[in-house]
Formats: C-alpha cells, structure tokens, sequence
C-alpha cells in the first residue's frame, strides 16, 4: 500500500524580536540592516569582558504581563506568548479549530530555564531563600506549556532542546508529524533568553563573545576577517504548520511550504564543528524535498560570527554546493540579530518566509573584511530583490547538532 503524505504550508507567523515585536516592523528594520545590539546593563553585567546583548525591543511587559504572570513564568514563556497571539490571529486559530488532540505544540528552548533559575539560586545560596515557582519556571518546555495552556491546545506539547539547533529541529519535527497524518496544526518555532549574570559570565569564560563593547550595533560580523566572536540574543519565533488539506479547506492564507528537514550529528566533539555533518544535514533536506543543488536560491547561513563556525559552514556549503556554492546569495541574520541560542533557528526562518513573500533578501550587516576561507556571496551591500522560489535555513549546535530546513512558495 502507497504512502500517503500531507503537503506542509505555513498559514501564520508571530516574532518577539530585538527589532520588534511585529512582523511588519521586524521586517523593515532587518531589511533596513538595523542592529538590534545594545549595551547590558551595568549592574549585572558591569565587569564581564562582554557586556553588549539582542535584547528583545517593542513590548511593555508590565503592560502586557500582570504581577503574578511575570512570577510564574520565564522571560523565555513570556517572550513565546508575545509572539502567539499575531501568528494565531493570522491563521485563523479560533478556540474552536484550536480544540481537538491533532494540533500540538513543539518549541524549541535551551538556555532559558538557566538564566530564569539562576536569581533563584543566588537567593537561596545567599540568603537560604527557596521558591517553589523555580521548578515549573527553569523547564525549558514551560513555553510550550504556557502556549498550549493559555490558547487551549490538547495535542501533542513538548519542547526540543539541541542548543542553537532547538527550534530548527522543533519545526523539522511539527513538519514530520503533519506530513505523516499525526497532527492537522501544530504551533513550532522557539523562544530563548540567556541573559541573567552566570550565564552570560559562563558564556565569557569561554571566550565565545565578541569584545566589542563600545560599539554594540557592529559588533557581530559573520565572516568577516574581523569577525571576534558571536552576540547573545533573546527572542520568540511562533510558526503555525498546517496540513495543505486543512488550510485549503477552511480558507486559510497559505504563506509558504516546508519541503523539507536534515538532521545529523558530528560525531566529533562538543564546541568544535566538522563541516561532514552540516554538509550532510543540508543534502537530506534537499533529498527530502525532491529538490537538486541547482533549485537553491538562496542560503540562510547559521553564521554565529565565531571564527571556527563561519569558515567551517563555508565550507560545507562548498561541499555540497561546488562550483555553484559562490552563486547563491547566503545571509548571516545574527549581524543583525545576536545569537538567541534555541530561538535562533525559529528567527531566521520567519525572515526566510517574509523573503519568500517579499522577494527581497535582508543583508547581512557589519561586514568589513574579507576572509579566504570565507569566499561566498554574503550579500553584504544591504538587501537585494531577486527572484527566490526556495531556501535553505541552516542551523548548527554545540555537540554537533545539524538541522537544516527548506522552504519554498506554495503552488
């Protein structure tokens, strides 16, 4: 008996960002090549060797998080609850087509339960508080949680945690289960915030963040020659997955389609990358769309502006690409963006999805010295229009975590 396999489109999109908390307004700026990138403050960060951050910009929490809310939830949740509610509302999600054991939840998280936990630990260490909101609030799952309990959502809800590759892979995951007739709907994207003072002070001990302190805006610079280190960000990315059945026959707006997912390992070590594993990642996903090289038009790179990721994704792009690798426009969303860790993966697609749309690509910003082993189109000279019918989205984590992803316009 023939399989049978649901098409996968994208029918809304919601975004907490460092450049807005609209779709219409984040657009605008990453296409602008604004830098969401700013000073963190000096009490808690004051004596780090990297005191800059991606904060999230546009939303007054007080306003939109009562007392108690703001207790019983991470920033991490509450950033994902920022970004539900518009990509909800684009959908169509009623309470009513919400309702129903085959629409789920899956986010990716991977550092925000750390950061929510770590005042809580001071407290108790110094001063031998405790607070039993610490349990439900440090779970990296609590944003899907909080989603599927504030919107009513009874399906499948769980958290995908792969570092920097979290959400990637919680949007591979809701792409698998509605191809394969396991959900109708399903929420994906991710929210992250790394920011409380252990963590980012572990961040600086391990040398991964740029120095630039005195000038935040340029201060993540994916392969540039110059490049320092990557940017800490924070955000939410909430994407609304629906079979190609259901949008259809309820009228749904159908933005884009997801093709298809590549997910593999390195195998090698836990911070180093190998470019085998990535370059393997994006032909899977190429292979489970049904795509060749030459329908790639466009590549959004990870690009953390670390030295070791920008020229080992570089080169897995060449592996897999060849000749053609220098003709396809390639983007490093972090330059503008900062790293939001398990969030970041949900961002970049929002932007790829919006360029599908738009059919503009967003430039990618700071970039000031070439590099040899970092050779590619890098769309460095603001953003560019150009005829795009698919792209990939990569993302790559700490232990060798590869996802990649493609989109393409819905005929």
């Amino acid at each position: 008996m023939e399989n049978h396999y649901e098409r996968v489109v994208v029918t809304g999109i919601g975004i907490a960002s460092p450049l807005g908390c609209d779709v219409a307004t984040f657009w605008k700026r990453l296409t602008e090549g604004k830098s969401g990138i700013v000073a963190l403050p000096d009490e808690d960060y004051g004596g780090m060797t990297s005191r800059i951050g991606a904060l999230v910009n546009g939303f007054e929490e007080e306003a939109q998080f009562n007392s108690k809310d703001r207790r019983r939830m991470s920033r991490a949740s509450r950033l994902a609850l920022v970004a539900a509610e518009p990509a909800f509302e684009q959908a169509g999600l009623t309470p009513e087509l919400i309702a129903g054991f085959d629409r789920g939840v899956i986010l990716g998280s991977s550092i925000g339960g750390f950061a929510c936990s770590d005042y809580a630990f001071r407290d108790y260490y110094l001063h031998g508080k405790g607070s039993a909101l610490v349990i439900p609030n440090s779970m990296n799952y609590s944003p899907a949680a909080n989603i599927s309990i504030r919107f009513g959502f009874k399906g499948p809800v769980l958290s995908v945690e792969a570092a920097c590759a979290s959400s990637a892979h919680s949007i591979g995951y809701g792409f698998t289960m509605i191809r394969n007739g396991l959900a109708e709907i399903v929420v994906t994207g991710g929210a992250d915030s790394p920011f409380s003072p252990a963590v980012v002070n572990s961040w600086c001990s391990m040398k991964a963040l740029s120095t630039r302190n005195d000038t935040p805006a340029t201060a993540s610079r994916p392969f540039s020659a110059d490049r320092d280190g990557m940017v800490l960000g924070e955000g939410a990315g909430l994407i609304v997955l629906e079979s190609e059945t259901s949008a259809r026959r309820r009228g749904a707006t159908i933005l884009c389609e997801v093709k298809g997912y590549g997910s593999t390992g390195d195998s090698f070590h836990i911070t180093r990358p190998t470019p085998e594993g990535p370059a393997e990642a994006m032909r899977m996903a190429m292979r489970d769309a049904g795509l060749e090289s030459t329908d790639i038009d466009y590549i959004n790179a990870h690009a953390t502006a670390t030295h070791q990721n920008d020229k080992n994704e570089t080169k897995a792009i060449k592996m897999v690409f060849g000749r053609r690798a220098y003709d396809i426009p390639v983007v490093g969303n972090k330059s503008a963006l900062g790293h939001s860790i398990g969030a970041s993966g949900a961002l970049e697609l929002i932007s790829c999805i919006l360029t599908l749309c738009h059919q503009v690509i967003p430039p990618t910003i700071n970039y000031t010295t070439p590099d040899p082993e970092c050779d590619l189109d890098y769309v460095v000279d603001g953003m560019r229009r150009a005829k795009v019918e698919n792209i990939l989205s990569n993302s790559f984590a700490f232990g060798g975590s590869n996802g990649a992803l493609i989109i393409g316009k819905y005929h």
